[in-house]
């Protein structure tokens, strides 16, 4: 069963929902091949084949109409009994014109051709309705073609029955068992639609946009705002004038060939047969491998190349042969492939106006195209015969396969709009902007009025608004500020006065070059710099990057900038500080030298070589600035894409910030980044594969109770924690590599990957996932987003034994991987000898009791109790099991870890008292303490906390006296201490810790 779902790309637990979608494809395809048979020959041998176009006419306006109102009542009425009810009355509508035919009238004939053939153009859109709305994008990447091979197979047996049973029951009846398969699928349907998850309708519908009108316009409006869709309306068109173009010269022939009717009746059906059979093994051996390779856009290509073929041939030679081989190509070329590959397409459109979309386009271009091609082949085969037909339809073919190029063009966009619409992702893409501002009557009044704001930020922002938009009002305001409490004021203040008066700006500056403020006194550097006074701006820059304050010397490495290339060493000095914050202001200083004059070739070449080494450093900031840097700098891309070719994975990272498509170098650079990510992407596949045994293991560990447990006392959860960290770790390295690979996607012409795109990727919707990963294989460069596409849908190799994964992770390039994997083993080789030593002690063998312990024997010997002091990767592995840290990576875990101190407390003692100054964050390691309030002379339990749990934080984020005392209730009370600056480093670095801590008070707040 296992092999059979993998041949047809079906996931576990889409087994019933594949197979029902098979089964209505089949049944109503069977019924399709049934009736049109019977029609077909009925027609074309008591009327004749010159009638075809004048019933291609009345097709196209009956079948707009039926399509149309399909569409409107799928919008208006429930799906599910809609959907059943329309399929029981096509049903009896089946039954009525067997009833009409009996009167032998070609009139009644007639009527029931077109009925017969309209009936089968709404069950068609009616089929692929069900299945778009009941698949997201990926699901219908990989179901369609099952959806299309069962229909292949229910229109084969129909059309090869066709002829044999007609001959035993008569034609006309085979519309009675065309009308019971239809009931047949009602019944499916009525499942199907039970089975889906999807909503009946539209949620948030209003309630008044229910008129016929409305969901008329649905379709219409969702195609004329799609710059894709138009485009498709045009094919549509296109396609149905080729359609009966082919069908027409095919029918002409084989009535000629085939006098009698039951021999007529058994030759379609064979042929007919024969399509379906063709279209089915397309379907299964071709369509995924050409969709996986290629892309839907590009299927969708592949039919109007099949009709320029087709009726170039014809324009050579017409004859029985080239028409049945004319006829069979375009048939199994759009059953088999193509249908599907149009049908996906649609999930560019939002998921609950997809089936009046498809509806109006099957309704209206489509029918447009049929009753026009009508029209034309009655013209041509009235007065000038085959040859202008052949000519119609080859120079038709030209203009489709053109228009289709541009649907192939726009794809991409398409889905990046439609993950861009549910993003919100335009208002992040800019507006009127500031200009727009300054038109406001009363503006400039309202600014001025902002600058005694008692909030901070007010007065920074009316200062930067008005000098943008009154040079004058702005120079006052900056003059004035200048002296403003507030550091990011004076900041504002004297940027301002930069871009509106040099001269003032120096003056600003040099009454700022004392201020208390570091980061204020690295801005009049540069400001002196920027007014020429560069000898005053270097001692100001000097002086800073000689403090012993980390801070001072931040700003020291940011007036370093103001200097030009005189600075290069200043700046290398700075790019080895002890601080990342040094560090990385260094880099960014390094970046801004980049329009310097006067640099010599030996000081750009110090400059690359500090920033390369920059690219590896620790800290992310600094490996970030480094990237950036060397961007804008000549010769930085090349040293980059070095750096991706041989460098590790987090300098690779940051190399990929100076890598972009221009300049003299981008072709090459674009192999480069090419050929790395395709590399990158059998990285992340193993990581996937490792990081999904891992999870699997530790789900049969949860059910059977055998995961090994942590021994610290405090920690006591089943579960290896070293494993479930190794498991997190190689996930989190996973989307690492994911990430630079949609990085290198935007490199590579698709700047949206680094935008909707990935954040796509992360939605909890399946549908937008879908979308997303579909655009990756739309746009950009083809091999890597195919790649790419394929590593994100993969349904991953059977899991591996977690030992064997253990053991090939123990040797991985990734340090802390190996150093888990090396934990995370040693912690199940503890288990087991536990295991065996607790059976070894309740067998009633002496000898048994002793083996356990025999010296020399693997394990042998009693296993040492574990040290209650906590080694590094032990707190490592306990803090990452408080909320606030769990989800940093373990280099960041690890700097905690190594600055964390371990204390004991007894019974009584306080962690922390009311009113004291701390700047530490305590973890409970083992134990329970209370929290308390003095009020009125009287102790006031507010709560308690256990082990995992971390009292503090607001200590570390503001500078104010606790807010309550924290005491130990039993003696043995343990706890890790956590200094302020190092955490607040972390949080400043990540913002991820950042957003743990927020929702961790945030939920303290919620409770309190």
């Amino acid at each position: 069963m296992s092999i059979g779902r993998g041949l047809l790309a079906v996931r576990p637990g889409e087994g019933r929902l594949a197979t029902l979608l098979a089964a209505l494809f089949a049944l109503v395809e069977m019924g399709r091949g049934l009736g049109e048979i019977a029609l077909d020959t009925l027609f074309l041998r008591r009327v004749g084949p010159d009638a075809l176009p004048l019933l291609y006419v009345g097709l196209g306006i009956v079948s707009l109409v039926m399509v149309v109102g399909f569409g409107a009542g799928i919008g208006a009425l429930r799906r599910r009994p809609f959907l059943v009810a329309l399929l029981a009355a096509f049903a009896a509508i089946l039954l009525a014109a067997r009833i009409v035919m009996g009167a032998g009238s070609s009139v009644f004939l007639g009527v029931a051709w077109v009925t017969v053939f309209a009936i089968g153009a709404v069950l068609a859109t009616l089929v692929w309705s069900v299945a778009g709305t009941t698949l997201d994008m990926r699901q219908a990447k990989r179901l369609f073609p099952i959806c299309t091979s069962a229909a292949i197979g229910g229109g084969f047996v129909g059309t090869l029955l066709a002829g044999p049973v007609g001959r035993v029951v008569g034609i006309e009846n085979l519309l009675v068992l065309d009308a019971a398969l239809l009931v047949l699928a009602a019944v499916v349907t009525a499942a199907l639609t039970t089975q889906t998850a999807r909503p009946d309708r539209a949620p948030g519908r209003v309630a008044a946009d229910r008129s016929l009108a409305g969901h008329l316009r649905a379709g219409f409006d969702e195609v004329r705002r799609s710059p894709l869709m138009r485009l498709v309306a045009v094919a549509y068109v296109l396609f149905s004038v080729l359609q009966f173009s082919v069908t027409f010269p095919f029918m002409r022939a084989m009535t000629e060939a085939f006098p009698e009717e039951a021999d007529l009746a058994t030759t379609l059906g064979l042929v007919s047969a024969g399509v379906t059979a063709l279209s089915f093994l397309a379907s299964i051996t071709i369509a995924n491998r050409f969709y996986a390779r290629f892309g839907i856009a590009t299927a969708a290509l592949l039919l109007p190349i099949v009709y320029l073929a087709g009726f170039g041939l014809w324009l050579v030679g017409f004859s029985l042969a080239t028409a049945i081989a004319v006829r069979v190509a375009q048939q199994v070329t759009q059953r088999g492939i193509s249908n599907a590959a149009w049908s996906a397409m649609y999930n560019v459109m939002p998921a609950a106006r997809r089936p009046q979309v498809l509806a109006f386009m099957d309704g209206v271009p489509g029918q447009i195209g049929i009753s026009l091609s009508g029209v034309v082949l009655a013209a041509l085969a009235a007065s000038l015969g085959a040859q202008p037909i052949f000519i119609m339809g080859l120079l038709t073919a030209a203009v489709c396969t053109w228009v289709v190029l541009l649907v192939r063009r726009r794809y991409g966009a398409a889905l990046v709009r439609t993950l861009r619409a549910g993003l919100a992702e335009q208002v992040l893409e800019g507006g009127p902007g500031l200009s727009a501002l300054g038109r406001g009557s009363g503006v400039t009044a309202e600014l001025r009025a902002a600058l005694g704001a008692v909030e901070p930020g007010t007065r920074r922002l009316a200062v930067e608004l008005l000098a943008h938009l009154d040079g004058r009002a702005g120079l006052e305001a900056a003059t004035a500020a200048l002296s403003d409490g507030d550091a990011a004021v004076r900041i504002t203040a004297l940027r301002s006065l930069v871009e509106l008066d040099l001269s003032a700006a120096a003056v600003g500056a040099r009454t700022l070059a004392d201020d208390a403020e570091p980061r204020v006194r690295a801005e009049a550097a540069v400001a002196l710099a920027a007014a020429g006074d560069s000898e005053r701006a270097a001692a100001i820059a000097t002086a800073l990057a000689v403090s012993p304050t980390p801070g001072e010397r931040a700003a020291g490495a940011r007036a370093a900038a103001c200097l030009g290339p005189g600075a290069v060493g200043m700046l290398e000095a700075a790019l080895a500080d002890a601080s990342p914050t040094v560090r990385a202001e260094a880099a960014a200083a390094l970046a801004s030298l980049r329009n310097a004059t006067g640099s010599t070739e030996d000081e750009s070449a110090r400059i690359l070589e500090a920033l390369r080494g920059a690219l590896d450093d620790e800290a992310p900031a600094v490996r970030t600035a480094a990237g950036r840097a060397l961007g804008g700098r000549p010769g930085g891309p090349l040293v980059a894409a070095e750096v991706l070719r041989h460098g590790s994975e987090r300098a690779q990272a940051a190399a990929l910030l100076a890598l972009g498509r221009d300049g003299a170098d981008a072709a090459a650079l674009e192999s480069t980044v090419r050929d790395w990510a395709i590399g990158q992407v059998e990285r992340a596949m193993t990581l996937r594969r490792d990081a999904a045994a891992l999870a699997a293991q530790a789900g049969e560990d949860a059910v059977d109770g055998q995961a090994p447990r942590w021994e610290t006392p405090g920690f006591d959860q089943p579960g290896g924690d070293a494993a479930d960290y190794l498991r997190t770790v190689v996930e989190g390295r996973g989307r690492e590599v994911e990430d630079r690979l949609l990085a290198a996607v935007a490199i590579l012409g698709a700047p949206e990957a680094n935008g909707p795109i990935r954040r796509s990727l992360r939605s909890s919707d399946a549908d937008t996932r879908a979308q997303a990963i579909e655009a990756l294989e739309a746009i950009g460069d083809p091999r890597l987003g195919r790649a790419l596409a394929r590593l994100l849908d993969a349904d991953g190799a059977p899991p591996l034994p977690a030992g064997d994964v253990l053991r090939r992770l123990a040797t991985d390039d990734d340090p802390w991987i190996r150093r888990l994997a090396v934990r995370a083993s040693a912690d199940r080789l503890r288990h087991a000898w536990r295991a065996l030593a607790e059976l070894a002690a309740s067998d009633p063998d002496p000898d048994v009791r002793a083996a356990i312990a025999a010296p020399g024997q693997p394990g042998g010997g009693p296993m040492p109790d574990t040290d209650r002091t906590l080694g590094e990767i032990d707190r490592m592995l306990f803090l990452r099991r408080v909320p606030l840290f769990a989800e940093l990576a373990p280099e960041d875990l690890q700097r905690l870890a190594a600055t964390a101190t371990e204390r004991v407390y007894a019974a009584g003692e306080a962690l922390v008292v009311e009113g004291d100054v701390g700047d530490e964050l305590f973890v409970i390691v083992e134990g329970r303490v209370r929290v308390v309030r003095i009020e009125a002379g009287v102790e006031r339990l507010l709560r308690t906390y256990e082990a995992g749990d971390h009292i503090g934080e607001l200590a570390v984020l503001r500078d104010r006296p606790r807010a309550a005392t924290v005491v130990a209730e039993s003696d043995g009370v343990r706890g890790l201490v956590i200094g302020g600056e190092g955490l607040r480093a972390i949080l400043r670095e990540r913002p991820e810790a950042a957003m743990a801590m927020l929702a961790t008070l945030a939920e303290r707040l919620s409770v309190q």
